[in-house]
């Protein structure tokens, strides 16, 4: 599966939902997926996306892009600094 971000989850919303997603659906998409075990992950999905917890995973596996410019920027500041 791909890393979680917010760019992907726009993108898996938008290709799922065929339409432009905003900000807080495409948050709230990857800060739930983020953290699957939590009641509130649940409550929150539903009241913001109307999507269950299992949906929403189907839709980012099969919809998120396997590259994004995120990717970039984490190996960019694991790097170790010059001194």
């Amino acid at each position: 599966m791909q890393p979680y971000c917010r760019h992907r989850a726009e993108k898996a919303l938008e290709s799922h939902w065929q339409r432009a997603v905003s900000l807080k659906e495409s948050t709230t998409l990857v800060t739930a997926l983020m953290n699957p075990q939590a009641s509130a992950s649940h409550v929150f999905l539903m009241e913001n996306i109307e999507m269950h917890m299992s949906q929403a995973a189907k839709v980012y596996e099969e919809h998120a892009p396997y590259t994004c410019h995120c990717d970039e920027a984490v190996v960019e500041s694991s790097a170790p600094m010059a001194a």
